[in-house]
């Protein structure tokens, strides 16, 4: 397999595509049609195959499908003809100065299984949310009595954070209480203390005028801003464009006039919880269906899938992530991505609630919360009201974009205190499943062509995380009851025992990262498992004779790692810190 990501991609799908097509053909019985009993990887120009170079194969396609990066041509994937070079690996050591690379993150690799029979499937049976009736509807509202979408306007009042964020207030003073909000309601106040860091993060020197604009927007609207960082700098940029075109009405707040020259975009900057969730701020879903399979909607480092205009060939592509993640299972190996909670819920068959709308974004979770929360006080009628909530939500772009209906007339339906728990309910279940159905029900169809559905009916979203993840915190301390030692060094037990302490202190000193760089170099994976019983085999170390001139290797088949007995402390840190960067495979 090549290691280029557009190579990898195509190489892996048409593989998983040709397995999948050949083994269907010959099904019998109720097995299913990938479930093989070994997964064999080789890398172009790289020697060594075994268990080692599988591990790094799983973490290098879960690499490239989240990176933020438009996706290569899949049709030729999807072609009855696909090229399926089964692959092979043993996780070897060793580059060319002597640093074993047992297949550190950017390892690539190609799977293919023998020995494979299949099964029809059985049929899905995914229980959904029971969810309540159309509420009693008011009477119609007459259309022109609502804007859909309101405009930004250089008018707007600035708003008046209680306590700038940073050491650097921009000239921002002021609280509610003081009357610089006194124009805002209750509900923009509360919206606009949550809007403000974030755009303080774009601009900070104009943070208090362009959320002092963005809050005249609608409520749905807003929340497609909390909900979306990137929806969120194209509003921010908008609002700059306004104020670079009328300085006259930008003077700020500490009485100083806008310098138009002096202003610079800084749209790329202050990403907070930007991951890869979109292939670029503001740009235009490609018209090809090519961008990334992946967005982080809320915390930074978990994903959910972007069904995009749902071809042919990238619903294939999230089948054949699902495939992915069987194996992964199947052959008790990790698999470094990580997914949102609803997606695990999802490809398990278990119903997705409004509450895993927590962990796919936390900030609307807490307004929705909050929301019921306000219905059951005495004054509800008037702050529903002032909110102008109906049954519409507006999209961000990796969701499809566009404004949606939650019911059938939903524009015309105002949210109230007797409706709200429907509102919500709706409003979660269209964001983490209904938007992207077609994507998620392919990665769940994947994983029962590897694995039989009885088998997933015990597991919990948590059970899956952790046998697919498995612990990304290292904890030193378990890795140490985890390793056992060999000697070849011939040196007394006195220097040994030194040489260990040595080790394990430069290990509990290490960053997350470098720890993540160890264990995938030792191992061929980032993460530890969630128990002993995941090590195939349990680690250790090989302490070798001294030589100060060479890197210490690894052979990430049987999770060992070779270390020279270094004359110092400071040379053991130094040639370990470097082989660990190691991504590639060879022989020393």
């Amino acid at each position: 397999m090549e290691r280029d990501r557009a190579k990898l991609l195509q190489q892996t799908f048409a593989e998983l595509n040709s397995a999948f097509a050949g083994q269907a053909r010959r099904a019998h019985g109720s097995q299913p049609a990938l479930a093989v009993n070994r997964v064999k990887v080789t890398f172009r120009d790289e020697p060594g195959e075994g268990s080692g170079v599988a591990r790094s194969f799983y973490t290098s396609i879960a690499e490239a499908l989240l990176a933020n990066e438009k996706l290569p041509p899949l049709e030729p994937t999807t072609s009855s003809g696909a090229s399926a070079g089964t692959t092979n690996g043993t996780g070897g050591a060793g580059a060319g100065t002597g640093a074993g690379a047992s297949g550190a993150a950017g390892g690539a690799g190609n799977a293919s299984g023998s020995g494979v029979r299949y099964s029809s499937g059985a049929s899905r049976a995914r229980t959904k949310d029971s969810a309540r009736r159309t509420p009693a509807r008011p009477s119609p509202r007459q259309p022109t009595a609502r804007e859909p979408r309101r405009a930004l306007s250089i008018e707007a009042r600035p708003y008046s954070p209680q306590a700038a964020p940073g050491t650097e207030g921009a000239g921002y003073s002021g609280d509610r209480a003081g009357g610089h909000n006194e124009h805002l309601t209750l509900h923009q106040a509360q919206l606009g203390e949550r809007l403000y860091p974030k755009v303080h993060s774009l601009h900070p020197t104009f943070a208090g005028k362009i959320t002092g604009m963005l809050l005249e927007l609608t409520p749905a609207q807003l929340l497609v801003l909390l909900a979306s960082e990137d929806a969120l700098r194209q509003k921010v940029r908008e609002a700059m464009e306004l104020i670079v075109m009328h300085p006259s009405e930008a003077i700020l707040e500490d009485g100083s006039d806008l310098d138009v020259f002096s202003l610079s975009e800084r749209g790329a900057v202050g990403g907070a919880g930007a991951g890869p969730s979109s292939a670029a701020a503001g740009t235009a879903q490609p018209a090809d269906d090519s961008a990334p399979l992946f967005y982080s909607p809320g915390k930074r480092g978990y994903y959910s899938p972007r069904q995009g205009r749902a071809t042919p060939e990238r619903i294939n592509a999230f089948r054949n992530v699902g495939r992915i993640i069987g194996l992964c299972l199947l052959q008790n190996e990790l698999c470094p991505m990580f997914l949102n909670r609803h997606v695990l819920k999802y490809v398990l068959g278990r119903p997705v609630r409004f509450h895993d709308l927590a962990f796919f974004d936390p900030v609307v979770y807490e307004s929705l919360r909050q929301l019921v929360v306000d219905a059951e006080t005495g004054d509800s009628q008037s702050l529903f009201a002032a909110l102008d909530l109906n049954f519409s939500l507006e999209m961000c772009e990796e969701e499809g974009g566009g404004c949606v209906e939650l019911v059938p007339g939903g524009r015309d339906i105002e949210v109230t205190a007797l409706n709200v728990y429907d509102y919500v309910r709706k409003y979660a279940q269209h964001r983490m499943v209904l938007s992207q159905e077609k994507a998620l029900e392919a990665m769940r169809m994947g994983l029962l062509d590897v694995l039989p559905e009885s088998v997933l009916e015990g597991l919990t979203a948590e059970d899956l995380r952790l046998l697919l993840n498995g612990v990304g915190d290292i904890n030193v301390a378990a890795l140490i009851s985890y390793t056992s030692f060999n000697d070849e060094s011939g040196e007394p037990p006195d220097r040994l025992a030194r040489f260990k302490r040595w080790l394990w202190a430069i290990v509990d000193k290490m960053t997350h990262l470098e720890r993540q760089d160890l264990v995938y170099f030792w191992t061929g994976s980032p993460a530890l498992p969630a128990s002993e019983e995941g090590f195939q085999p349990m680690p250790s170390v090989t302490i070798r004779p001294a030589d100060d001139a060479h890197l210490p290797t690894a052979n990430t088949c049987i999770s060992r790692l070779y270390i020279p007995l270094y004359s110092s402390r400071h040379v053991l840190k130094h040639k370990l810190l470097l082989a660990i960067k190691t991504k590639n495979f060879g022989f020393v």
